[in-house]
């Protein structure tokens, strides 16, 4: 039993472990693309000082931490907002609901965090999330949908993961990969949009006097075409398998760590189970939120998937979260093997 536990802690370590170089990454592909920027438009400029490229390098780095310390100020109430969420409290008269209030108290005790907020979304698709950018302001969601759906067994599965999102700082990981997807996404398509204004602005001017500056800015503005272009082709779609697969890891995360917490993976697998059933899709969840749910909401795609679009989910798939969840609770065939893939 005690190796059984030593090798489940180890995959939990492993799995964080990828999420972060995964990061890391983001940071390694953005730092490329300022590097080639600097680099190359810095052979369009008369400037004798050395330094100078290092300062564009740094303006660069400021905008994109102005960018992502926005993400992180609109986090939180937005996402409840979006979702329609109604906070309740202690003292809520719903039986349904005191349930679920009950159920995140033991939790939020279980797992030595601050009691967060409890809100009730009002959508018949079951579903949850957690959100905050750290336990002392953090709240947690469940759809009406399940509610409907689980038995307090189930419900304390799920509310177990998504605490564990909370104790594991995951939210505030996956608001750091969705910034820099947009961060990516917003300078390709801003490097190409600006590139083609200063090709039509300048490319019909043909007086002698200002043929040098016409074709100076002309190539400027191929550069900045080229780079957009190619940053829109690899540095997008990279970007977004990068942040669904860092999505993916720590939901595994969090299915395991969860089940640690309530001391009861029979819940969450229960849970997981009746999800893979027919489920209403979802009307008042919001497509934008998707990642930081319990499970990928149904926004009317439903039916047999490709390679590709499984590679662009948010989380791995149902079947393979109830098999990890079988092997934490030993169900088969005794192996002390967990995979978090």
């Amino acid at each position: 039993m005690h190796n059984h536990l030593d090798t489940l802690e180890a995959q939990v370590q492993a799995n964080k472990k990828r999420s972060i170089w995964a990061i890391i990454a983001f940071f390694g592909m953005i730092n490329v693309i300022f590097v080639i920027l600097v680099l190359v438009f810095g052979n369009f400029q008369d400037s004798n000082n050395p330094y100078q490229p290092l300062l564009w390098l740094g303006i660069l780095e400021v905008i994109l931490g102005l960018y992502i310390a926005i993400q992180y100020w609109q986090n939180g109430q937005n996402i409840l907002r979006m979702n329609k969420g109604a906070e309740i409290g202690e003292d809520t008269a719903n039986p349904d609901y005191k349930k679920v209030y009950n159920i995140v108290t033991e939790m939020s005790l279980a797992a030595g965090l601050p009691m967060p907020k409890v809100y009730i979304v009002p959508d018949p698709s079951p579903n949850a999330f957690a959100t905050g950018m750290s336990p002392e302001k953090a709240s947690v969601a469940v759809t009406q949908g399940l509610i409907d759906l689980m038995d307090r067994e189930e419900l304390e599965g799920v509310i177990g993961h998504e605490m564990s999102h909370i104790k594991n700082y995951d939210i505030r990981i996956s608001t750091l990969s969705i910034a820099l997807v947009g961060f990516i996404t917003i300078l390709g398509y801003g490097l190409l949009r600006v590139g083609q204004s200063m090709m039509y602005a300048f490319g019909g001017r043909r007086s002698s006097d200002s043929d040098r500056d016409s074709n100076y800015t002309q190539l400027i503005g191929i550069a900045m075409m080229a780079i957009g272009g190619l940053i829109i082709v690899l540095g997008i779609p990279l970007s977004y398998l990068l942040e669904k697969f860092v999505s993916r890891k720590r939901e595994a995360l969090a299915d395991v760590s969860g089940a640690e917490l309530t001391g009861n993976p029979m819940g969450l697998i229960k849970a997981f189970k009746k999800l893979e059933g027919p489920v209403p899709n979802a009307r008042v969840l919001s497509p934008n939120t998707s990642q930081l749910m319990l499970v990928e909401p149904l926004f009317g795609k439903e039916g047999k998937r490709s390679w590709w679009a499984r590679m662009m989910d948010d989380h791995p798939p149902l079947d393979e979260r109830i098999k990890n969840l079988e092997l934490v609770l030993g169900e088969q065939g005794g192996t002390d093997e967990y995979d978090l893939n």
